[in-house]
């Protein structure tokens, strides 16, 4: 038999260990991720680009009208 071939034998309680395991690391990070996503909707960003977005399209429109006026 081939050394680098060993099979080991998985008990019981070594499978409910892992589970547990898996289980609060997969529980840990839902958490992380709810919380991440609660401080994302908290966040005055995007409140920001709307009004940065605002302020950009009425500095557009003005430097039109600017440039419309001349040619009149």
């Amino acid at each position: 038999m081939n050394s680098q071939y060993v099979r080991f034998e998985v008990f019981g309680c070594e499978t409910e260990e892992l589970t547990d395991f898996w289980e609060k690391t997969i529980e840990k990070q839902t958490k992380h991720l709810q919380t991440e996503k609660e401080r994302q909707q908290r966040s005055a960003l995007p409140k920001l680009r709307t009004e940065w977005k605002e302020r950009l399209e009425k500095r557009i429109q003005m430097m039109k009208t600017q440039n419309e006026e001349p040619a009149s």
